[in-house]
């Protein structure tokens, strides 16, 4: 397990090697900036409207630039992260075995976590940087705010990128593993999509007759474990979630690469 750092370091180079890359994160950061752009007009404007307001006697209290800008930020972020990890994530095991480079990967004196850990190392590398660079948004925030005293409540700030980054890793292992399964890549980015979105609706379904039922899949979903962090609060179980299940989907990505060698 220890030995990972060959593959890291080729899957790392591939990645920021990659057109693809660049152009997912450009996606991404160009979705994120046009709501983004829109979320701190409406608040610009609902600021200047109470600021008014209050000039004359009327009390109209101003939007709260945490709750309304960073807050709803972090959910885009979120969101559009559960979208951008199957494009990074299909590749990852899939086209080795496609171009038939797995069975020489598996010869290699690696054990399969190894493999494992390299690959799912370089995709959070790729989120660390993408949560790095998202750090921008509350920042502007801060600026444009800063005049008139409407600064974001940074241990907020600090605890909603926190969870990004464990969302991020979470989601990755979950590619990882689903990448794993097939050899098609498309395959894999599909599954990875569709997987990650019923582990985040979990808590949606409508089971008024079984309550019991309801709070467990409610208790498993991942959207779930977001809410304290929204509130600022950092908890030991929801770290623990997003770690056990990242070790969880690792773990059946390493039981299938473990099938697939003895096959070989």
């Amino acid at each position: 397990m220890l030995n990972f750092w060959p593959v890291y370091k080729r899957e790392v180079k591939t990645y920021f090697q990659s057109p693809s890359t660049y152009v997912v994160l450009a996606l991404f950061f160009l979705i994120v900036s046009l709501i983004y752009q829109d979320l701190m007009t409406v608040f610009s404007s609902l600021s200047a409207s109470a600021g008014q307001q209050s000039m004359f006697g009327q009390t109209n209290q101003a939007p709260n630039v945490t709750d309304f800008v960073i807050r709803q930020t972090f959910q885009i972020l979120t969101s559009l992260v559960m979208f951008t990890i199957p494009m990074l994530s299909m590749r990852l095991v899939a086209e080795e075995k496609n171009r038939g480079t797995f069975e020489l990967l598996v010869t290699c004196p690696l054990g399969d976590w190894a493999i494992l850990m390299g690959k799912y190392l370089a995709l959070v590398t790729v989120g660390l940087v993408i949560v790095i660079l998202s750090g921008v948004y509350p920042l502007i925030a801060w600026w444009m705010g800063r005049a008139n005293g409407a600064a974001p409540e940074w241990p907020i700030v600090v605890s909603c990128w926190i969870a990004l980054l464990l969302i991020f890793s979470a989601y990755s292992a979950f590619g990882v593993m689903a990448s794993s399964f097939t050899e098609n890549q498309i395959s894999a980015g599909i599954v990875t999509l569709i997987g990650l979105i019923l582990w985040n609706v979990l808590g949606v379904f409508q089971m008024e007759k079984y309550p019991k039922v309801r709070e467990i899949l409610t208790e498993f979903s991942a959207g779930e474990h977001t809410e304290n962090f929204i509130r600022g609060v950092l908890m030991l179980k929801d770290f623990a979630f997003y770690i056990l299940a990242s070790f969880l989907f690792l773990f059946i990505a390493s039981k299938t690469l473990d099938a697939r060698r003895w096959r070989i």
